[in-house]
């Protein structure tokens, strides 16, 4: 993980992200996971794609929508309740496919709403449409842990 204060890169394994006491090995600061982890859904980009989320050491749920698509704008609240029970072990972040349509070009995206589910850069689980709450949160526990 990247210190939030220096930038400096920590090795912390996956059962001590949510420990209070990790700190920096650099600066001492506390890595501070709801930080590393939001608590609600964080908007990327093209641009942003490769920092925010292939380069990311933890999990993360990559949410492809479109804001005219009825099913994304169903699942958002979802998503976002989601986001703050998974604070601190698993980023969430949304993909407007309508103005960043390279990335979702080069993943396949054929149809909204897609989640993509990464862990430590690597894609490792796709979901096609809207599910339920209990479903999705089945995905994340897989990835999570």
């Amino acid at each position: 993980m990247r210190c939030p204060s220096c930038g400096a890169r920590n090795r912390i394994p996956a059962d001590r992200w949510g420990d209070e006491r990790a700190v920096c090995g650099r600066c001492k600061s506390p890595m501070r996971p709801t930080v590393l982890f939001p608590e609600r859904t964080v908007p990327i980009s093209d641009s942003t794609f490769a920092g925010e989320v292939l380069a990311f050491e933890g999990p993360v749920l990559v949410e492809f929508f479109s804001p005219r698509c009825g099913h994304c704008i169903r699942l958002a609240p979802v998503l976002e309740e989601l986001a703050s029970e998974y604070a601190g072990r698993v980023k969430f972040v949304t993909l407007d496919i309508e103005r960043n349509q390279m990335i979702a070009s080069r993943q396949n995206v054929d149809g909204t709403p897609t989640l993509f589910l990464y862990k430590r850069g690597k894609l490792v689980d796709r979901v096609v449409g809207a599910l339920p709450k209990q479903e999705l949160a089945r995905h994340l526990d897989g990835i999570a842990a």
